[in-house]
Parts: C-alpha cells; sequence; structure tokens
C-alpha cells in the first residue's frame, strides 16, 4: 500500500466501513384502511376504576393518585426582585432566571421561601 496522507487513509477506512455495515432505517409498516380503526396507538396513562387484587383480596396494583406538589423555590421574594438587578456574571442572577421558569412551567404551584428573621 502507497503512503497516503493520514487525511486519506481515514477516509479510505469510514468508505469501506460504510459499504461492509449498510444501515438500514425501519419505517412504520402503511397501514391497509380496514385495519387503522382497529389499531390505536396506546400512549395514555391507564387509570384503573378499582385496585387489582390477589385471592387474598391485596391489592397488587392500585390507580395513580394524580399528584400536585407545591414546589418552595430556594429563595425568598426579596432575594428573587434583589436578583433581578444583578449582572449576568453573578450567580443570583442565573438562580432568580431559574426560578423565574420554575414559576412560569407550573404558575401557582410554586411558591417562594419564607423570609428567615
Amino acid at each position: 500500500m502507497p503512503e497516503l496522507p493520514e487525511k486519506e487513509i481515514l477516509n479510505q477506512l469510514f468508505k469501506e466501513e460504510s459499504e461492509t455495515y449498510p444501515v438500514k432505517i425501519e419505517e412504520e409498516p402503511e397501514l391497509s384502511p380496514e385495519l387503522e380503526p382497529a389499531i390505536k396507538k396506546v400512549e395514555k396513562e391507564i387509570y384503573l376504576s378499582q385496585p387489582i387484587t390477589d385471592d387474598n383480596n391485596q391489592p397488587l396494583v392500585s390507580p395513580p393518585a394524580p399528584q400536585h406538589p407545591t414546589i418552595v423555590l430556594p429563595i425568598s421574594h426579596t432575594q428573587y426582585a434583589r436578583g433581578l438587578t444583578q449582572k449576568v456574571t453573578e450567580s443570583i442572577r442565573w438562580l432568580t432566571e431559574w426560578c423565574l421558569r420554575v414559576i412560569k412551567i407550573f404558575g401557582t404551584r410554586a411558591e417562594f421561601r419564607k423570609e428567615e428573621n
């Protein structure tokens, strides 16, 4: 093999690899019109009307309870107001920006930490 530049050797190796290991991308199969109503994609969480029990009436699986916990932010309201006026190079500013994002996402479920006196 004649001496080739390193870049050419790499290109040749990658070319050989792509020829020996073809990549196959699988797509979803096309459904006939008769089958479409019978097939549904299920991506929702399943809610059970009653818990599933074993022979001794011990619950095996119970329905998940909806959770809406209160989120307590790591800073108080005064620290938040002060943090918004700081420079972007200060860490309190970024903590404040993160808290603002949490407030926007969770709304009334997010609350500030109580003031320490």
